[in-house]
């Protein structure tokens, strides 16, 4: 008998479509999802919980996504774990300052479906995970 373990991906986008969409392509790719809408909320679920991966927006409440990438890189749990961003706001200075913080990826919203599910996979698949 062989246990097949699901990657858990945590989904920080305060705009509520957005998240469902997100959290419903990621769940129907294979994936356990879970969601927040707010930058301290996300933060609470990461110390209750680990993920394989983080994707976050720039503009959230109460803690931006810099703020939430920079207390995720500097938790040992966190610290190789892939973070995309995913946001409407791609200019050069929020990408640069996004891999500065260690995120491994952008994604300019709106996305495409299929390459946002690629992206997604292709990080994971550096952690050795399979689909």
């Amino acid at each position: 008998m062989s246990i097949t373990v699901r990657p858990k991906i945590l989904v920080v986008e305060d705009q509520v479509g957005v998240l469902t969409t997100m959290m419903l392509l990621l769940e129907r790719a294979g994936f356990e999802v879970v969601g927040a809408q707010t930058g301290t909320d996300g933060i609470r679920l990461s110390q209750k919980a680990e993920f394989d991966l983080v994707i976050l927006d720039i503009n959230l409440p109460e803690k931006n996504g810099f703020e939430v990438c920079a207390w995720l890189k500097q938790d040992f749990r966190f610290s190789r774990t892939p973070i995309i961003f995913v946001s409407g706001h791609g200019n050069e200075e929020n990408r640069r300052r996004a891999l500065e913080l260690g995120a491994a990826d952008f994604i300019d919203q709106p996305f495409d479906t299929p390459f946002f599910l690629r992206k997604i996979f292709s990080h994971l698949k550096k952690l050795r995970w399979k689909h």
